[in-house]
């Protein structure tokens, strides 16, 4: 069945609002940041929106569902279009459009931040991820990984040190987490830079949320950013950077112990002439211990 999307324009913003849940500063943010959509104003100034319109809002926030940031989103949706595509195509044979999103209550970031964290520790995914969603409309990628996902993981560790949260959910708010990451990874754009960077966690360091945060924030910027994951032992990363040749090597560590391993693989790094840089929580807790790495402390 083929569906015409009309494109005159008929609802007000109150309509479309309620018709696809989308926040009005986060639907304001899309329109002067990336043109899309672009309702047409009466002679008030008011907005006026088509039935593309509120359909081209449902995709966008599909792809959101999906993991991709909302400036990639619309990237696919210019690329779609440039290949003489029409985005829509899908929901016009099919006649299914995107599905229902929840709204937030509050646009500020602490609020989002709350509610994603209230929304994990009830295992409520859907929710979870349109408090995501909303932010990711609102501000940079790095602003969201940091301030509400770093930060929001932090705040359920915190609970769950203190009795106040089960490491169910502890480990559901990270499933969620590292899925957001994994996808924004996926849509990064081609490296652009020659230059390599080797990213692990040494021997015994389970905790890769915030290299994987950092990995993604140099993939964004256009280095060639080879991941190894957690619990790299000293001799594997020998064997690594000896065929990889890498620029530099970060390497991140969250407890003492694994510390130690990240110092004996910035002295393997040293012998073989490769730079190394390093950081962690651990490095924060006892500055001390930063004298005995070789290699540039990347800062609090």
């Amino acid at each position: 069945m083929m569906i015409a999307f009309s494109q005159s324009p008929a609802y007000n913003l109150k309509v479309v609002l309620k018709e696809t849940g989308i926040k009005a500063d986060v639907l304001r943010a899309w329109e002067r940041r990336y043109g899309l959509p672009m309702p047409q104003r009466t002679e008030g100034g008011h907005r006026l929106y088509s039935q593309r319109d509120i359909e081209t809002i449902k995709w966008l926030i599909a792809r959101q569902n999906e993991g991709l940031s909302i400036s990639r989103a619309v990237d696919l949706w210019r690329e779609l279009e440039s290949a003489s595509t029409d985005p829509l195509a899908e929901i016009r044979q099919t006649g299914i459009s995107a599905p229902q999103v929840f709204p937030v209550s509050h646009s500020s970031l602490d609020s989002l931040r709350a509610e994603w964290v209230n929304a994990c520790l009830a295992f409520d995914e859907a929710a979870a991820e349109q408090a995501l969603n909303q932010a990711f409309g609102l501000y940079s990628v790095e602003v969201v990984c940091t301030d509400l996902l770093q930060r929001g993981m932090f705040d359920i560790g915190e609970l769950w040190i203190h009795g106040q949260s089960s490491v169910q959910q502890e480990h559901f708010a990270s499933g969620l987490a590292m899925r957001r990451l994994d996808a924004l990874l996926g849509a990064a754009p081609a490296p652009v830079r020659s230059e390599t960077i080797v990213t692990a966690c040494p021997a015994d360091e389970w905790h890769v949320f915030p290299l994987l945060i950092f990995t993604l924030f140099l993939r964004r910027r256009g280095w060639n950013v080879i991941y190894l994951g957690a619990n790299v032992p000293a001799d594997r990363m020998a064997e690594a950077v000896d065929a990889i040749r890498p620029k530099l090597v970060i390497l991140a560590a969250q407890q003492l112990t694994s510390a130690v391993s990240l110092r004996e693989m910035a002295l393997v790094l040293r012998k073989k002439g490769i730079q190394s840089a390093y950081g962690g929580r651990i490095f924060n807790r006892i500055p001390e211990i930063r004298a005995y790495i070789p290699g540039h402390f990347l800062g609090t």
